[in-house]
């Protein structure tokens, strides 16, 4: 949008900027980017089960072991992984029967086996954002514009350093 226009004639056109309804619908939006919304049914069973002050610690337990990464990289391969099942046919869940296992993998079988589902997506993201971060104009001055790319830079990051992190 930056690249093609319309985010100049958005600018010039004085119906559509600085629209109080856009600028609280685009923030709402943010919220539920942020994942508050799903975090509140975890912090609602743990805090009915054990008390909320437990559920308040295990929360920042969760986010210091840095479970927001590894599950925004695990989504990710999960959407991969049903975009190429729906794309190119169906697949079957087989159980091997193994559980979780933690290895040390080198910096090459990690890109061949995240290079498709995570770089490529990842890389493409960082370079949409580093455009509307260079040509960008819209919400420059205000705090929408953190709450608006917050998310798309963490996915990003998530998708472009967890497997080397984890």
């Amino acid at each position: 949008m930056v690249l093609s226009g319309v985010e100049r004639e958005i600018l010039q056109n004085s119906d559509i900027h600085q629209s109080k309804s856009l600028e609280q619908a685009l923030a709402s939006q943010s919220v539920v980017q942020l994942g508050l919304l799903m975090v509140l049914p975890m912090v609602m069973e743990i805090g009915l089960e054990k008390g909320f002050r437990t559920a308040l610690g295990d929360f920042i337990i969760m986010q210091l072991q840095l479970a927001s990464v590894f599950f925004t990289f695990q989504l990710g391969t999960k959407a991969h992984y049903y975009g190429r099942t729906l794309l190119h046919g169906g697949s079957k869940y087989r159980p091997t029967g193994r559980g979780f296992v933690v290895f040390h993998a080198k910096f090459a079988d990690n890109y061949r086996m995240y290079s498709r589902s995570h770089f490529v997506k990842g890389l493409e993201i960082l370079i949409l954002l580093i455009i509307y971060e260079v040509y960008g104009e819209s919400y420059r001055s205000s705090a929408l514009y953190f709450f608006i790319t917050m998310s798309m830079w963490f996915l990003a990051i998530s998708w472009l350093f967890a497997p080397f992190l984890f």
